[in-house]
C-alpha cells in the first residue's frame, strides 16, 4: 500500500513538473530570431562553444531528475558545475576574446552570463533545499535556453524557428 502511494506520488511529481516545463518552453516562445551565431566564430570557438553546450545539457537532465526525487546535494552541485562552465571563458586567448566579441551581438554574451547567474541561484536553492525555488529557477534556465538557441541558434534547432 505505501509503496502505491509513494509511486503515485513521484508519478505526480513529474507530472507536474513536465507540465511546468512545457509551459516554460511556450512561454518561450516570442524570441525573435537573428542571424545565427555558430557560422560567424572560428573553428575553436565554435568547438569550446558545443563542447559547453553539451556538458551544460548533461548537467541539466541530471539537475531536472534530482529535484523531481528531492536529492537537494546533487541539485546543488549540478548548479554549482554548471554556473563553472564558463569553458569558453576559462580557454579563450586574448585573440579569442576579441574573435569572439567580433562574431556575437552583446546580447548573445548577456545571454549567456544571465544563464549562469540563474545557474548559482539554482545552487543556491538546493542547498537551502527549496524545491519550489529549485523548480521556479530550472524552468527560467530552461527558458533561457530556449530564447538563445531560438534566437542565435536557428540554422541547428530548426524546431525553434519561428
Amino acid at each position: 500500500m505505501m509503496a502505491t502511494l509513494w509511486r503515485n506520488r513521484g508519478r505526480r511529481s513529474r507530472a507536474i513538473a513536465f507540465a511546468v516545463m512545457l509551459g516554460s518552453l511556450a512561454a518561450a516562445g516570442d524570441v525573435i530570431a537573428v542571424e545565427p551565431v555558430g557560422p560567424q566564430l572560428t573553428e575553436k570557438l565554435r568547438g569550446l562553444l558545443v563542447k559547453e553546450m553539451t556538458e551544460v545539457e548533461a548537467a541539466m537532465q541530471e539537475t531536472y531528475s534530482a529535484i523531481i526525487q528531492g536529492k537537494h546535494d546533487e541539485v546543488a552541485q549540478k548548479g554549482q558545475a554548471i554556473h563553472d562552465s564558463f569553458i569558453l571563458e576559462q580557454s579563450l586567448t586574448e585573440q579569442d576574446r576579441q574573435d569572439l566579441k567580433a562574431a556575437v551581438p552583446v546580447e548573445f554574451l548577456q545571454m549567456d552570463k544571465r544563464f549562469h547567474q540563474l545557474s548559482a541561484s539554482l545552487a543556491e536553492a538546493g542547498r537551502q533545499q527549496n524545491t519550489q525555488e529549485q523548480v521556479k529557477v530550472f524552468n527560467r534556465m530552461t527558458e533561457s535556453c530556449v530564447a538563445c538557441h531560438s534566437r542565435y541558434v536557428t540554422d541547428r534547432f530548426k524546431g525553434l524557428q519561428e
